[in-house]
């Protein structure tokens, strides 16, 4: 079977930039550092979760696990880092980033759900301690500011703090934990941050397995924080010099605060190989299976979506 549909034809397109001036930054004030970045994401859909080995420029407070509806959306995100370096043993660090997604034209009917141009700005504050070669323990200070699209609220902010270790046990193989608490305003309700993750690498197999638990905003159907649970394992082989199989598997769980009002639930597996063509173009194949649950004032949807993707990739350094 062939369709053949130019109304939902899909092109996306996505770029960014780095700059690492502590090289610079440091002849003006010794030890000191910054790097700053930004990015850009254009999709006729927004992204749930986002394959490994893709290259994409999609901001991670926009992809957790919720699959909204078809519509042309516009993602930025810029970000700056700046350190210094305290004593051989402290840093202190100090990030802003500011990220926005702007909806245009919608594939839907209104009745099936509204999209809310948001803007989610994140600032982070506190000390690194070296307490041993191998370990790193953070102290971290966060405030978050999320404002919706007009009519659909006035948004909402968060301030906490969490603590954070990272050990390296072997060149091959580290670890990170990091917990915490944060207060959601207007609303002064308390929720629990939380990450962890582990990442191996063997002679040709790298693996890894993260979990993350955080307050973000929903930007479909209701304007609200959402408290975000997310878990992700990814496992590449390499075949070959040049050919790398990889598995993925996302699991997701967004509710509502207070709870009740709005809830998803969502997976994602996805197959595929890489292929080096050359110094700079890379071609991938990749299978993805994914199922997506969601429940809003008693009335409950699901969907399942199977894809293929053929991709070829160009990068210049």
């Amino acid at each position: 079977m062939y369709v053949k549909n130019p109304g939902l034809n899909y092109v996306a397109a996505n770029g960014g930039v780095n700059l690492n001036l502590d090289n610079a930054v440091s002849q003006l004030v010794r030890g000191a550092g910054l790097r700053l970045s930004d990015t850009f994401y254009f999709t006729p859909q927004a992204p749930s979760f986002v394959a490994p080995g893709t290259g994409s420029q999609v901001s991670e407070a926009f992809v957790r696990g919720i699959q909204a509806a078809r519509a042309n959306s516009f993602t930025n995100a810029g970000s700056a880092i700046g350190s210094y370096n305290l004593s051989p043993r402290v840093d202190l660090q100090a990030t802003y980033m500011h990220q926005r997604i702007h909806f245009g034209t919608a594939f839907v009917s209104p009745t099936t759900g509204r999209f809310f141009n948001t803007t989610f700005q994140t600032a982070t504050a506190g000390p690194q301690l070296k307490i041993s070669p191998l370990d790193t323990l953070a102290l971290t200070y966060r405030y978050q500011k999320t404002d919706f699209s007009q009519g659909s609220g006035g948004g909402f902010h968060t301030h906490g703090g969490t603590t954070g270790w990272t050990r390296v046990f072997t060149p091959t193989l580290k670890a990170n934990v990091e917990a915490g608490m944060t207060v959601i305003e207007p609303s002064e309700r308390v929720q629990y941050l939380g990450t962890a993750s582990v990442e191996g690498k063997l002679q040709n197999t790298d693996a890894s397995l993260s979990y993350s638990r955080g307050v973000y905003p929903s930007i479909f159907i209701s304007g609200l924080p959402l408290l975000s649970q997310v878990v992700t394992a990814t496992v590449s082989h390499r075949l070959t010099a040049l050919l790398t199989g990889t598995v993925n598997g996302n699991y997701a769980k967004n509710e509502s605060v207070p709870a009740g009002s709005l809830a998803y639930e969502s997976y994602w597996v996805t197959v595929g190989l890489n292929y080096t063509v050359s110094r700079i173009l890379n071609a991938s194949l990749s299978y993805t299976n994914s199922e997506y649950k969601s429940h809003f004032l008693g009335q409950s949807a699901r969907f399942d979506r199977n894809m293929v993707m053929v991709m070829l990739t160009a990068e210049w350094n």
